[in-house]
C-alpha cells in the first residue's frame, strides 16, 4: 500500500477520537448524559474531513478539543455555561479545598474504570476492525433506539387540581390540560399553574386582629431534606416527634438559599416564578412580616453566619425591611468555617442567646427569622479532621438536629407564648443521582425540595386537644402563612380549648413545581419533568 493510500485510509479514521465517542455512548447507555444526534454526527464528520496541511491539522485539533468539551457539556445535565459564568464571582469566594472537592465529585471511580476499559478495548480492536465504522454504526443505533422517548408516548395527563384565590376558599376548580404529555401540554400546565398562583392570597389578609400576644419563630434551616435524613439515618430523630403539626409533603420550590428565603418571606401570596423573586413584590400583601407587623408583631432577624455570601442580607432586607440581627455574633465563639472561609456559630449558642435576650425584654409580640447554614455543603467543623464529605455532613446534621431538639425542650420551661415553625430552605443533595452529582443543586429535584416542615406551640395557658397532626397534601409556603392566620383567628393562646384539626382547615394546596434560574421541575402524578430552556421537557430519571 502506497503512502498516499495509507494517508487516505487514515483520513477516514477518527483515530483516538473514537475513544471520545465510545465514552459518550457508554455514559448515554447508563443514562448519565444525553446524546444530541445532530451535533454529535456533525462533529463526527467534521473530524473525518481530510486536511493535508500540517498547520491546518493543528488548528483543527485545537478547535476539535474546544468543540468536544462544549459538546460534552451540552449533552450533560449540567447548568448552561452562562449560568456558570454568572456565578464565577461566587465560585472564586470558595475555599480552595472545597473547590478541589467539588471538581473531584464529577470524576467518579466508575467513570475512570470505564474510560480505562474503553482505551484498552480500542487498542486491541483497532488491530482487527475499522473502529470508526463500528462507532458510526453504534451512534446510528443509539440515536434511533436509545434516544429519549418522546413525551407524547407517555401516559395521559391526569386532571390537576389548582386552588382558586383565597377570596373563594370554599370553592375549588379543576383545571384541565391536554391529555398527552408533550412540550406543549407541559408548557400549558406551567402557565396555568403560575396564573392560578398569582391570584392566591393568605388568610392573614382577611381582616384579622390579634387578641393574645405570642411570638413567632421561623427556623429557616439550610440543607435538610427528607432524602438527606433518610441517607444519614436521622429521619426518625426525636425532634420530629415533638412537632404538633408536621407537613410531610412540603415543597421548598427551589434548591438555593437566596430564592428560598425570599419565597418564605413572601409566603402570604401564591408561588411566584423564579424570575420575579428578585424584583420588588407586586403587592405588599405578599410580605409575611409586613402582614404580621400590621397586627402588632415586631420584626426580628437572627443568623448564625454573617449573611454576606450571594447578597443574602440584601434579599432579607428587601422583603423584611432594614433590620439587623438581634444577637451580636462577636460575643460568641465560632463553631465552623464556611465554604467561603467565614465563621459559623453553633445553633444552640445563638438560639439560647436570643431566648435569654427575649426573656429579659418582654414587651410586644415578635416575629423572628432565624437562618442557619450549619449543614451547608463545604463547611468544616473547627478542629475536626474528617475529610469525607458524607461523614462530615452526618456529624453537622446530627449536631444541628440535636441543638434544635434541646432548644425545643428548653422552650417547654420558658413560660412564653410561642409558635415555632421549622422550615428548611432546601436539601443538601448528599445522595446525588444519575443526572446530578452529590452536593450539586442546579436542578431542583424532588430529593432536594421535599423538606420536612414542623410546627410547635408553647404557652402556659395552651389547652390543645388532639395528637400530632400530619398534613399529606402537597403544600408550600402559602400554607404556613395560612396556618399562622388560623392560629390568630382561633386565638389559641387565650386559654380556651382548641383542636389541632381546626388549625389546618382550608390550608393552601400547592402542586409540586420547583425552579432555579433557567430550570423548572414539575411533578405530575408520580412522574417528574425537567426543562432547562423553558420550552422543551424531558422526564427526570434519577435512577
Amino acid at each position: 500500500m502506497t503512502t498516499k493510500q495509507l494517508s487516505e485510509k487514515a483520513a477516514l479514521s477518527l483515530g483516538w477520537w473514537n475513544i471520545y465517542f465510545l465514552l459518550k455512548l457508554a455514559l448515554k447507555f447508563k443514562g448519565v448524559i444525553g446524546f444530541s444526534t445532530l451535533y454529535n454526527f456533525a462533529f463526527f464528520f467534521f473530524l473525518l474531513i481530510p486536511v493535508s496541511s500540517k498547520w491546518l491539522r493543528c488548528v483543527r485539533n485545537g478547535l476539535s478539543v474546544f468543540i468536544a468539551l462544549w459538546l460534552l457539556h451540552y449533552d450533560s445535565y449540567l447548568p448552561p455555561l452562562d449560568r456558570l459564568t454568572a456565578q464565577l464571582s461566587q465560585l472564586l469566594q470558595f475555599d480552595k479545598l472545597y473547590l478541589i472537592e467539588l471538581v473531584s465529585r464529577f470524576i467518579s471511580a466508575e467513570a475512570l474504570i470505564m474510560l480505562g476499559l474503553i482505551i484498552i478495548g480500542y487498542f486491541f480492536a483497532k488491530q482487527i476492525f475499522r473502529v470508526t465504522t463500528l462507532v458510526l454504526v453504534a451512534m446510528v443505533y443509539f440515536s434511533f433506539n436509545h434516544a429519549a422517548q418522546p413525551l407524547t408516548a407517555q401516559a395521559k395527563v391526569p386532571e390537576v387540581e389548582l386552588r382558586t384565590p383565597a377570596a373563594s376558599r370554599q370553592e375549588q376548580t379543576v383545571q384541565h390540560i391536554p391529555e398527552i404529555i408533550d412540550d406543549q401540554g407541559l408548557n400549558q400546565y406551567r402557565t396555568t399553574f403560575f396564573s392560578s398562583e398569582a391570584q392566591k392570597t393568605s388568610t392573614l389578609n382577611s381582616g384579622l386582629s390579634l387578641n393574645s400576644n405570642f411570638d413567632v419563630l421561623l427556623l429557616n434551616i439550610c440543607s435538610i431534606a427528607w432524602d438527606d435524613l433518610e441517607l444519614t439515618g436521622q429521619a426518625n430523630h426525636p425532634l420530629f416527634d415533638t412537632f404538633d403539626i408536621l407537613f410531610e409533603n412540603f415543597n421548598s420550590a427551589t434548591s438555593y438559599s437566596g430564592p428560598a428565603v425570599v419565597r418564605l418571606l413572601r409566603a402570604s401570596c401564591g408561588q411566584q416564578e423564579h424570575t420575579d423573586l428578585f424584583s420588588p413584590p407586586g403587592s405588599k400583601q405578599c410580605l409575611l412580616f409586613d402582614n404580621l407587623a400590621q397586627l402588632g408583631f415586631k420584626k426580628e432577624l437572627l443568623l448564625n453566619h454573617n449573611g454576606q455570601f450571594d447578597n443574602f442580607m440584601a434579599h432579607i432586607n428587601n422583603n423584611i425591611g432594614a433590620v439587623s440581627p438581634v444577637v451580636d455574633l462577636n460575643t460568641l465563639s465560632p463553631y465552623q468555617k464556611s465554604f467561603d472561609g467565614s465563621s459559623i456559630y453553633r445553633d444552640s449558642s445563638v438560639l439560647n442567646k436570643w431566648l435569654s435576650q427575649r426573656s429579659q425584654s418582654g414587651g410586644s409580640p415578635t416575629v423572628t427569622l432565624y437562618n442557619s447554614i450549619s449543614a451547608h455543603d463545604g463547611n468544616r467543623i473547627i478542629h475536626n479532621k474528617a475529610r469525607n464529605r458524607l461523614v462530615s455532613y452526618k456529624r453537622q446534621q446530627k449536631n444541628l438536629l440535636d441543638d434544635l431538639y434541646a432548644f425545643i425542650n428548653q422552650l417547654q420551661y420558658s413560660n412564653r407564648n410561642l409558635m415555632v415553625v421549622f422550615v428548611p430552605e432546601h436539601g443538601a443533595a448528599m445522595r446525588g443521582d444519575k443526572m446530578q452529582v452529590q452536593g450539586m443543586r442546579e436542578i431542583p429535584s424532588n430529593a432536594i425540595t421535599h423538606v420536612p416542615v414542623g410546627i410547635k406551640f408553647f404557652g402556659p395557658d395552651l389547652k390543645m386537644q388532639g395528637n400530632t397532626v400530619t398534613i399529606n397534601q402537597p403544600s408550600s409556603y402559602l400554607a404556613i402563612s395560612d396556618l399562622i392566620g388560623n392560629v390568630i383567628a382561633n386565638d389559641i393562646f387565650s386559654g380556651k380549648p382548641f383542636k389541632l384539626d381546626d388549625l389546618i382547615q382550608e390550608l393552601d394546596k400547592t402542586e409540586v413545581v420547583s425552579q432555579n434560574q433557567g430550570t423548572t421541575m414539575m411533578k405530575l402524578k408520580g412522574a417528574t419533568y425537567l426543562s432547562l430552556d423553558d420550552k422543551s421537557w424531558i422526564q427526570y430519571n434519577s435512577k
